[in-house]
């Protein structure tokens, strides 16, 4: 394992989501597309892992021009629902057991969404250089709304890096870390976030300490 800097040159604005987008995230993504099959997309990305916890920072996007955009879209009870869409009891827990047969269950609504003009997207990270330069050749746009040309990446960069996509140079972290697993600086912020794939299952939720999101 060594420690790597991947760069993707963007041809149009990235929609980032309102998350992270980690590296892991990303690249299991890509496995997925390939076997269909969630758990084996997570053991076979490429990365150092501790604990579930994967050595893969958080994009990193330099101050860049950005808009809102809006679409319409079915919400997805499988992959797709974000948690803090989901109903709540009176006492503010979720409901657990949520329909997967019925997308109506769900509906169609109104997504806002910051596009970024960012010329290129960072990630820090620790893993297998050569197969992450390969995996994500395979990768033509990231972030949301990739079928509408947003997110189009125009040529890879993956090079030695100085950080193991956990901790930055002042012991800041770079991707959410639950507070359990963090070795870093106690004083960075503290919310609560997703911290391992499948980023979209609320048991995958803890109070982590992480950077500040992408949008």
């Amino acid at each position: 394992m060594e420690r790597l800097e991947i760069t993707l040159v963007l041809r149009t604005p990235i929609i980032p989501g309102g998350g992270y987008l980690t590296l892991d995230a990303l690249l299991g993504s890509l496995l997925f597309e390939r076997s269909g099959n969630v758990e084996a997309a997570h053991d076979a990305i490429p990365l150092a892992n501790t604990d579930g916890l994967f050595h893969a920072s958080a994009a990193v996007i330099e101050p860049c021009p950005s808009r809102r955009v809006s679409f319409v879209a079915n919400l997805r009870a499988d992959h797709a629902l974000d948690p803090d869409l989901l109903p709540k009891k009176k006492s503010g827990e979720l409901y657990r057991k949520i329909g997967r047969t019925r997308r109506q269950d769900f509906g169609a609504v109104m997504n806002g969404y910051r596009a970024f003009d960012a010329p290129q997207v960072t990630w820090y990270a620790e893993g297998c250089g050569e197969a992450v330069e390969r995996l994500l050749e395979e990768a033509r746009f990231i972030g949301k709304r990739r079928a509408s040309g947003f997110g189009e990446v125009a040529r890879l960069s993956v090079r030695p890096g100085d950080y193991d996509g956990i901790l930055g140079p002042f012991g800041d972290p770079l991707r959410p870390v639950p507070v359990a697993m963090f070795r870093g600086d106690a004083g960075a912020l503290k919310v609560d976030a997703a911290w391992r794939p499948a980023y979209w299952l609320p048991e995958n939720r803890a109070v982590c300490y992480a950077p500040e999101p992408v949008a």
